[in-house]
C-alpha cells in the first residue's frame, strides 16, 4: 500500500492510513524587479547573486481510515498529532523513494473530517527535494587528473577527503590542501558537469547531496 513516510513513521504501516490525495506545489522563485520611469519593461535583479532563489514549497496529503468508529478516529487523530504535529522531518513518498523533502509538518484540523475519517497532513518544505543517498566521486590521482562532478539543480559545496597533499583548481580558483577532510566554499557545484583539476599523488573523494526541484 503506497503512502508517505514522515521521519521514521510510515502513514499506512504505522497507522493504517490510506493515501487518497497528494499535492506537491512547485517552489515559487524569489523575483526582484525594478520599474524604471521612462524606460521599457523592468530591470530584473532576480539572478543578481548568481542563481535563482526559491521560497519554501507546500506539500499536502489527504489520508482516510476505513471502517473506523467516531471515537476511534479521535484517538487516532491524537496519536498522529503527537507523532508529527509541529515537527521538522524528512518526508519520503513511496512513489519517489530516492528523494526526500525536509520541512515542518502540521495536521490541518479544518480540512480533516471526523465524519469521513480523513486526516490532512501538510508540510512547509524547503524548496529542493534531496537525494536520499549522497553522491560520492572517488579517484586515485597520479601527478594530475581532471575529475568530472555531475550535479543536479541545487548548487552545493562538496566535502573533500584526501590522503595526501594536493592542489585543487576550479573555475579560476586554486587551493593547496593537506591530507584530511574539508570543504572549499569557492568550489560550489552548479547544475550539470563541473570539472575539477587535481594535482598531486594520492586518493581524493568528493561527497555531496544533490537537490532537485
Amino acid at each position: 500500500m503506497k503512502g508517505v513516510k514522515f521521519g521514521g513513521l510510515h502513514s499506512f504501516y504505522e497507522w493504517g492510513l490510506i493515501l487518497s490525495e497528494k499535492e506537491i506545489e512547485p517552489p515559487k522563485p524569489k523575483t526582484k524587479t525594478v520599474d524604471v520611469e521612462g524606460a521599457d519593461g523592468v530591470l530584473d535583479y532576480t539572478e543578481a547573486f548568481g542563481d535563482v532563489k526559491y521560497q519554501n514549497r507546500q506539500l499536502s496529503f489527504k489520508f482516510h481510515k476505513a471502517n473506523i468508529v467516531p471515537d476511534g478516529f479521535l484517538a487516532l487523530f491524537s496519536v498522529v498529532q503527537n507523532a508529527l504535529h509541529g515537527k521538522k522531518l524528512q518526508v519520503i513518498l513511496d512513489d519517489d523513494p530516492a528523494h526526500y523533502y525536509l520541512g515542518r509538518v502540521t495536521i490541518n484540523e479544518w480540512k480533516s473530517s471526523k465524519r469521513l475519517g480523513e486526516i490532512v497532513i501538510e508540510v512547509d518544505a524547503e524548496p529542493y527535494k534531496l537525494k536520499a543517498a549522497e553522491t560520492v566521486v572517488t579517484r586515485a590521482v597520479t601527478d594530475s587528473a581532471e575529475i568530472i562532478l555531475t550535479n543536479s539543480r541545487k548548487p552545493v559545496v562538496p566535502t573533500i577527503t584526501t590522503d595526501a597533499a594536493m592542489t585543487i583548481a576550479f573555475g579560476g580558483y586554486t587551493a593547496a590542501v593537506q591530507a584530511g577532510t574539508f570543504r572549499l566554499p569557492e568550489l560550489q557545484l552548479q547544475e550539470g558537469q563541473n570539472t575539477v583539476a587535481v594535482t598531486g599523488t594520492g586518493n581524493i573523494a568528493f561527497t555531496y547531496r544533490e537537490g532537485s526541484l
